[in-house]
């Protein structure tokens, strides 16, 4: 008895002094390695409807345009793509069937949803609502059905953030519903060059029109993406988020092609769709005008 009891106690010591949890074996690994962010701002930028903007090239990190990209701002769903990298992060059987329960329902905000109760999803199928159309209720399913429940799930969420380098955010739920989930759009930049490093981030994000049908068929409908840019043909799409509350207002992140270069852009409060979708226009046409000129 008395052995078992100095080991414990050097057990506990051990896990301390090294800073760590023995029971806690969270991982997160980065699916590619981009290059070390670096500006690369002209004294000439477009002027942007945006609070807050960051707009540079994936692969490399060269940063062209920014403005207030440090300022600390809730998020609203952009958030989803942390959350959909703490799923994915999590290897759990995305062919599992769930079911949304009254515990989904969102009571922050009272937002509703085209998902009743009762209805049994994938959870591959709640993640491709999660992003595609932003339904909540499959956010918040997903996050009280991962190892440990809602809890461990917010906690990796901040893990993961901070493993990326995103240092100044906070996430207390996996929708964006809350105003204490925060960012910059330095650190979202981040966010989402790892996100998109993710095939079925990439894939979910830029559906549309998609039929969703539970299991018995007890329900049954089609969702649209909340970004009409994504289906616009003269835009080629790489990845996309869109994110509305009322203390963030509209908020975008979008990876997009240009003449075979991937650019990733961040706009932050927004007080318009129409503002939000002209300062995109006007990123592009830069980039295509001004920054392809450049090679």
């Amino acid at each position: 008895m008395k052995k078992a009891f100095i080991f414990i106690i050097l057990f506990v010591s051990f896990a301390i002094s090294s800073n760590s949890n023995p029971f806690d074996f969270f991982l997160f690994q980065k699916k590619f390695n981009f290059g070390k962010l670096y500006y690369d701002v002209g004294a000439m930028t477009p002027s942007l409807y945006a609070k807050s903007a960051i707009v540079g090239e994936i692969a490399n990190g060269r940063i062209f345009i920014s403005k207030n990209e440090k300022e600390t701002l809730p998020i609203a769903s952009l958030t989803k793509l942390l959350t959909a990298l703490t799923i994915l992060n999590g290897k759990q059987d995305l062919d599992e069937l769930l079911e949304i329960t009254d515990e989904d329902i969102d009571t922050v905000k009272n937002s509703t949803s085209h998902i009743p109760t009762g209805t049994f999803l994938t959870r591959g199928e709640l993640l491709n609502l999660a992003l595609m159309s932003s339904e909540n209720r499959c956010a918040l399913c997903l996050a009280r059905n991962y190892k440990g429940g809602f809890y461990f799930f917010t906690r990796d969420m901040n893990r993961i953030a901070q493993s990326i380098g995103a240092n100044n955010s906070y996430f207390v739920d996996p929708c964006g519903l809350a105003p204490l989930n925060v960012s910059t759009a330095l650190d979202l930049f981040e966010i989402g060059r790892q996100a998109y490093s993710e095939d079925l981030i990439r894939d979910f994000t830029t559906r549309d029109d998609i039929l969703f049908e539970s299991k018995g068929k007890k329900f049954k409908r089609y969702f649209g993406n909340t970004n009409d840019i994504v289906i616009r043909k003269d835009w080629i799409v790489k990845m996309s988020k869109t994110g509305y509350t009322l203390e963030a207002s509209r908020c975008l992140i979008l990876a997009f092609e240009v003449k075979g270069v991937d650019y990733l852009l961040v706009l932050l409060g927004e007080n318009s769709l129409w503002q939000r979708d002209k300062d995109a226009e006007t990123i592009k046409k830069w980039i295509e005008d001004v920054i392809r000129a450049q090679h």
